[in-house]
């Protein structure tokens, strides 16, 4: 154990140490600089204390001493989250990682449902339903490095959630410690009638509103048949047509991701005017015959070029290079950031087809009058009504690292402000919003509906203990 400075910290570490053991518990440096983060040019913010608890019942006795010692707790799982979430803003931040529930509880075939530990891996819960023969066709680009239980806490969305849905809508029953160290279970229904759902409440809240620890999702047999097929588009439009189209239709790819004309360009390296169109298809092979006979018409008639399989199954394989390098160490954010110092950030939202297209020339036209600012971006995450907007925002007017947070949010207020002039536009599809979006929750919800979100947070948390100080809401010192 690091030398303690208060007596506080003598009895917090040793009261945690007494519940979960002196090995599960830590202040060492270097354990809490695994937990610290930030970016370049941010003060590193530090948590006091790690706890990695080994049941529900210690996760329950933890947040209870929250309440007792008023120290803030933030659930942890993966932390490859980017918006702050994990992020202590208050000394005496207790980080409770629940890596250690890490268990599949059960694989039910024939019902088609997998509960689960919430500190399981991401890939590693696909591994184990694959072995059975199923998926929970949660396949997001930091599934490696990422858990449930983030997933759960900020409505994640994966790659095929074009048919199978965000998270959140797999969820049938979940099991939460609540602020005050109340132990809640949902029961995993299909459907129910009986009062508000009260699942949806946890969704998304990031760790404010509980500590999600068990759930209970819809799983799929494994597809029989995946295929992957590009086409290029004779601009962003037409490709935002045929998709609209293929919605439409009723057919159900498993994935659609349209490149805008700079992407498309910079990103794949084609030199070609358009936009690049990658759609996915999978199930039983008379099913995936017919939906990618139809898409493919559908695009053709928009004036799209079949580009074949090859160009499908190479963006496939290869879909996680942002986040993982090859073997040679070289991966696309290379290319992304134009070979050279440079600030990137992503501020992803989500509309109806004529919102999107609008929201990308307004959001565009809004960060590129900021001086050395490159601007391209993707769609994916399809729905009938519309769909999410993943853009790639770069400056590389650096001159110092002590600039870096001006322009972080110089840029950040110019892309929200443009989702924000667009009507029908979400602050955020599928990253989370943490600290950094927090401001903009009140136009999100509105003035009165962030008031009454503020309200269900002091009910369940009186003593504010849980996470304090995200998504916008009051935060204070213990």
């Amino acid at each position: 154990m690091a030398e303690t400075r208060t007596l506080r910290d003598v009895i917090v570490y040793n009261e945690l140490a007494g519940m979960v053991g002196y090995d599960q518990v830590s202040q060492n440096p270097v354990d809490i600089q695994a937990y610290t983060r930030g970016r370049a040019g941010w003060p590193p913010a530090k948590p006091d204390f790690v706890v990695w608890p080994g049941t529900v019942a210690e996760v329950s006795e933890i947040v209870k001493l929250a309440n007792v010692l008023k120290f803030p707790v933030i659930p942890y799982c993966g932390g490859s989250g980017g918006g702050g979430m994990t992020t202590p803003l208050q000394d005496g931040t207790v980080i409770l990682d629940t890596k250690r529930l890490n268990k599949v509880l059960d694989i039910d075939g024939t019902n088609l449902t997998c509960t689960a530990q919430t500190g399981i891996i991401g890939q590693e819960l696909e591994w184990q339903l694959n072995a059975q023969g199923y998926t929970y066709a949660h396949l997001p680009q930091s599934q490696y490095c990422s858990g449930l239980g983030g997933f759960l806490a900020s409505r994640s969305a994966g790659t095929l959630s074009t048919k199978y849905g965000k998270v959140e809508d797999m969820v049938l029953g979940m099991e939460v410690v609540l602020p005050t160290g109340g132990i809640m279970r949902t029961q995993a229904f299909p459907q129910s009638a009986a009062g508000p759902n009260l699942n949806r409440i946890f969704l998304g809240s990031e760790g404010m509103l509980g500590v999600i620890t068990e759930a209970t999702l819809a799983v799929h047999p494994m597809p029989e048949v995946r295929r992957n097929r590009g086409f290029m588009l004779p601009s962003m439009h037409a490709g935002f047509e045929a998709i609209r189209k293929v919605m439409r239709r009723g057919l159900r790819p498993a994935s659609v991701r349209l490149s805008d004309e700079e992407e498309t360009q910079r990103m794949y390296r084609l030199e070609r005017t358009g936009a690049q169109l990658i759609m996915t298809w999978d199930g039983f092979e008379e099913l995936v015959d017919l939906e990618e006979r139809e898409s493919v018409r559908i695009i053709l008639e928009e004036g799209g070029e079949d580009l074949g399989h090859e160009v499908g199954e190479r963006w496939w394989d290869q879909r996680y290079t942002m986040c993982y390098p090859t073997d040679s160490g070289e991966h696309s954010f290379v290319n992304l950031t134009l070979q050279g110092k440079a600030i990137g950030a992503v501020w992803d939202t989500a509309g109806s087809f004529t919102a999107l297209e609008a929201v990308h020339a307004e959001m565009k036209k809004a960060v590129t009058r900021i001086k050395g600012t490159h601007f391209m971006a993707h769609f994916s995450h399809w729905y009938k009504t519309g769909g999410m907007m993943y853009p790639y925002i770069i400056n590389k007017e650096i001159s110092s690292p002590d600039n870096i947070p001006e322009m972080y949010y110089r840029l950040q207020r110019a892309a929200i402000s443009a989702v924000l002039r667009v009507p029908g536009c979400t602050v955020n599809h599928h990253h989370g919003i943490g600290y950094r979006l927090g401001g903009f929750m009140k136009y999100e919800f509105s003035e009165a509906g962030h008031q009454a979100y503020q309200q269900i947070k002091r009910a369940l948390d009186p003593n504010n203990i849980m996470n304090p100080g995200k998504q916008g809401l009051e935060w204070r010192e213990q």
